[in-house]
C-alpha cells in the first residue's frame, strides 16, 4: 500500500490533482459502463415486448380465442315449460330436444334421533363410541377420545370422500345426507334396491344414535332412499342419477317435473352476441400488442443523452437526473428489425385472404374489421352490425376464418394461405419470441416482467465481455492511481530532503 502524503512540502493539493488526472484516465471506463447500461436498457425493452407477446399468445390465442367456446359459441333457447328445465349449450352441441320430466333425482337421507337433547359438546366416548375411526359413506373418519358430536360432524363434512353431509341439532338429532343424488350416493350400501339397502355407516355410530323404544326395540326413524331422475328426451325415456346431465353437448338441469303434456323445448343455435364479444376482445388484444410494438420502433432516440456517470449524477438535481435518464432510455428498439418484421407479418396476416377449404374469406371485408387510415398504424376496428350480418349468412364464418388449420399450427412455422388468423398469429409471435430469445435472452414462455435473462444470448455475451473488460480496466486504473501517488510521494520526499539540506547549510 502506498503512503499517500499531503502536499505539505510542495504546497500542492495532491489528492485533487490525482483525482483530476484520473478523470481523464477513467474516460474509457465510463464509456464501457455507458455501453453496458444501454445494452441493459435494450434488453429490458425487449423483455417488456416479449412478456406482452407471451400474454397475447398464451392467454389470448391458445387459452381463449382458439377454444370452441369463444369463436364458435352456441346457446340453447328454452321454450314451453321454461321453469322445469334449464339448458346450456357447449360449442359441440347439436340438435333440438323436447324434454319431459317425470321424476327428479333425490339424495338418500336418514335422521337419527337417539341422542336428541344431548349438547353437541358431548364426547363420543360418553355415547359409547370408541376406537380410532368410523366408517361413514365412502370413507373412514378418524376419531379420538376427545372428539365431540360437533367434532365428528365437522370431520364428516370436511372429508369429501365420505360422500355424506352431516348436521346435528340437539332438538332434532343427527341428519346424514348423501352428497350425490340417485344411485350414485354413498349413504346406503345398495341404492339400486331400496328393499335391501342398508346404511353404509359404522355399526358403532348407528348403535349410538338409533333411537330405541322403552323395551329396547327399534323406534321409527326418518329414512329417505335415493331416487333417480326419470326424464324423456325426444321420446326416449331414461334414468339419471343427477338432476344435471349432458346430452348431445347440451347440459340440462331439471328443476321440477313437467306434468302431463308439459314438455320443455330446447333449440340449439349460434350465440351471436358471445361470438361478437369474442371478436371484439380479439381486436382489443391485437391492438394492444401492436400499439406497444409500434411505439417501440418509432420511439425517439436521443443519442446526445448518454447514460449518466456517478460523478455527473452527484452534480445534478433529482428531477434533472430523472429527465435525462428518460431521454437516455428512449428509443432502445428504434427501427428494430425483429419488431418491424413481426409488425409487418401481423398486418399481412390480417389483410390476407383465408382459404377455408370451401373458398376464400377476407377478414376485413367479410367480417366488418377495418384497419383505418395510415396514422392508425394497422390498428383494427370492428363494425358490429356488419359482423352480425356475416354471421346470419354463415353462422360458422368466424370460426372458419380464425380457426382454420389451427390444429396443424405446430407442423410448420411458416404462414400459409390455408392458415386461419389464429394459426398465422401464433406462428408470427412464436417466431418473434424465438428471435428475441436469441438476441436478448428473453423468455419464450413467461409473461413475468421479472423473469431472468439467458446469458447465452447475443446481448448476454456482449455484457459478459464488457464485464470482463470493465473488471480488467478497473484493476488497471487502480494501478495507475497508485503510481500517481507514488510519484507525488517521491516528489514530496525529495522536496523535504532538499529543504532539510538547505536548512543545515544556511541555518
Amino acid at each position: 500500500m502506498v503512503m499517500r502524503l499531503t502536499g505539505l512540502a510542495s504546497g500542492l493539493d495532491i489528492d485533487t490533482m490525482v483525482q483530476k488526472l484520473m478523470q481523464a484516465e477513467r474516460v474509457p471506463l465510463n464509456k464501457m459502463n455507458q455501453q453496458r447500461q444501454l445494452l441493459d436498457w435494450k434488453r429490458e425493452s425487449y423483455r417488456e415486448v416479449s412478456t406482452k407477446m407471451v400474454t397475447f399468445l398464451q392467454d389470448k390465442i391458445k387459452d381463449t380465442f382458439s377454444k370452441a367456446t369463444s369463436l364458435n359459441a352456441q346457446k340453447a333457447t328454452v321454450t314451453g315449460n321454461t321453469s322445469a328445465v334449464t339448458a346450456t349449450a357447449s360449442a359441440t352441441a347439436s340438435g333440438n330436444m323436447t324434454v319431459g320430466v317425470s321424476k327428479l333425482a333425490t339424495a338418500a337421507n336418514v335422521i337419527l334421533t337417539g341422542q336428541s337433547g344431548k349438547p353437541e359438546t358431548t364426547k363420543l366416548t360418553d355415547l359409547g363410541i370408541t376406537g380410532s375411526s368410523l366408517q361413514v359413506g365412502g370413507s373412514t373418519v378418524s376419531i379420538d377420545e376427545n372428539d365431540t358430536i360437533a367434532t365428528l360432524v365437522s370431520k364428516i363434512n370436511n372429508n369429501s370422500a365420505t360422500g355424506v353431509t352431516a348436521i346435528y341439532d340437539s332438538t332434532g338429532g343427527l341428519s346424514l345426507t348423501a352428497t350425490a343424488m340417485g344411485t350414485d350416493g354413498k349413504l346406503f350400501k345398495d341404492n339400486s334396491d331400496p328393499k335391501s339397502s342398508t346404511l353404509n355407516i359404522d355399526a358403532k355410530l348407528i348403535g349410538a344414535f338409533w333411537r330405541k323404544n322403552g323395551d329396547g326395540s327399534e323406534a321409527a326413524q326418518t329414512t329417505s332412499k335415493a331416487e333417480n331422475a326419470v326424464v324423456t328426451v325426444n321420446g326416449l325415456t331414461m334414468e339419471k342419477t343427477s338432476n344435471t346431465f349432458t346430452i348431445n353437448g347440451v347440459t340440462l338441469t331439471l328443476n321440477t317435473t313437467t306434468g302431463t303434456g308439459g314438455t320443455t323445448n330446447i333449440a340449439v343455435g349460434k350465440d351471436t352476441d358471445a361470438i361478437v364479444k369474442s371478436v371484439q376482445d380479439f381486436v382489443n388484444s391485437y391492438n394492444e400488442l401492436l400499439s406497444l410494438m409500434n411505439s417501440k420502433v418509432s420511439e425517439e432516440r436521443y443519442t446526445k443523452y448518454a447514460p449518466l456517470t456517478s460523478e455527473q449524477k452527484s452534480e445534478m438535481k433529482e428531477d434533472e437526473i430523472t429527465e435525462w435518464t428518460a431521454k437516455s432510455k428512449s428509443g432502445m428498439l428504434k427501427n428494430d428489425s425483429i419488431l418491424q418484421e413481426a409488425i409487418s407479418s401481423m398486418r399481412s396476416a390480417i389483410l390476407g385472404d383465408v382459404n377455408t377449404g370451401n373458398g376464400t374469406v377476407n377478414l376485413l371485408q367479410g367480417l366488418g374489421i377495418t384497419t383505418g387510415n395510415y396514422q392508425s398504424k394497422g390498428k383494427l376496428s370492428l363494425d358490429v352490425d356488419k359482423l352480425k350480418e356475416a354471421l346470419e349468412k354463415d353462422p360458422n364464418v368466424v370460426n372458419k376464418v380464425f380457426n382454420t388449420n389451427y390444429d396443424k399450427v405446430y407442423t410448420s412455422d411458416k404462414v400459409a394461405e390455408t392458415d386461419g388468423i389464429l394459426a398465422r398469429l401464433q406462428k408470427i409471435t412464436t417466431n418473434a419470441l424465438k428471435s428475441m430469445n436469441t438476441t436478448a435472452g428473453t423468455s419464450i414462455s413467461s409473461s413475468d416482467i421479472a423473469t431472468s435473462f439467458l446469458t447465452s444470448s447475443a446481448i448476454g455475451s456482449q455484457l459478459s465481455s464488457l464485464d470482463r473488460r470493465i473488471s480488467e480496466f478497473t484493476s488497471k486504473l487502480n494501478t495507475i492511481e497508485t503510481n500517481y501517488f507514488k510519484k507525488f510521494t517521491a516528489m514530496e520526499t525529495a522536496i523535504n530532503k532538499y529543504n532539510s539540506t538547505g536548512s543545515s547549510l544556511f541555518g
